[in-house]
């Protein structure tokens, strides 16, 4: 049955995959043979704006200059941890988590870093988790990126859900308001793209690809603010044909 999110009532869904062992870091080499860099270039655009944007969270700090400091961030659905390593560029402190084990595991040889006595340098660090099923108690982050995994889940709303415990919170337990709540970053490839199948996805990976609107009406109903760009990170319409799509969402509701 096709979720309810989905406005098309031809859309027919795919089965969700097992990712425990998805070897991730096989499809990165695969792209870095055909393009040069291991991630697809609007996963590439999107990681960079976000890693750039940390600049600007910096500078609208209410003491800076003065005071300078970097934020922790969060990816979920990392796989092989190449999003994550460009984030950690920007980054106090930078936490890579997916459900795939190899990937985690190539991820921990090839980027994995700590910080030491000696010199100042960012924490980097990957974790196997299983964001449907982690039932500890995780810290809070500045920012919280969830590139390109949203479409693989089929029960997408336990994603959410958990994005949503990254958030900050005050000494009350409520979520912080801009500018101090917590960025959160969702991407997702964008079904209004002419080459993307309007009945069912072409990638047999994916259990479902939105339009821009059915995705911006899934997130306001979990954030209170939500704002739909392009890859590069430039604020679009609904109807925007763009491969992918990234939605800035704060404040949990």
């Amino acid at each position: 049955m096709t979720d309810s999110s989905i406005k098309n009532p031809n859309y027919k869904e795919r089965p969700e995959l097992n990712y425990t062992h998805g070897r991730q870091y096989e499809t990165n080499l695969r792209v870095w043979r055909k393009t040069g860099h291991p991630l697809y270039p609007p996963t590439k655009l999107i990681y960079e704006y976000i890693r750039n944007s940390c600049i600007d969270i910096v500078k609208n700090h209410p003491q800076y200059p003065k005071f300078n400091w970097k934020p922790k961030i969060c990816d979920v659905g990392c796989g092989s941890g190449c999003g994550t390593y460009l984030l950690s560029q920007e980054a106090d402190f930078a936490w890579g988590i997916d459900m795939d084990e190899e990937s985690i595991r190539f991820a921990k040889g090839f980027y994995e870093r700590h910080k030491n006595n000696i010199y100042y340098s960012p924490q980097l660090t990957f974790e196997v988790i299983d964001i449907r099923k982690e039932p500890r108690e995780i810290m809070a982050f500045d920012i919280v990126a969830c590139i390109e995994v949203i479409e693989h889940i089929a029960d997408y709303e336990k994603t959410l859900t958990f994005l949503k415990r990254l958030c900050k919170k005050d000494k009350k337990g409520n979520y912080l308001e801009p500018p101090n709540a917590t960025f959160v970053y969702i991407s997702s490839p964008n079904r209004n793209f002419p080459r993307i199948g309007d009945d069912i996805t072409k990638n047999r990976k994916h259990v479902r690809e939105w339009t821009p609107a059915e995705l911006y009406d899934v997130l306001t109903k979990h954030f209170k603010y939500v704002t739909l760009l392009n890859p590069k990170g430039e604020q679009v319409d609904l109807d925007m044909k763009d491969q992918a799509m990234l939605l800035k969402c704060e404040t949990p509701l």
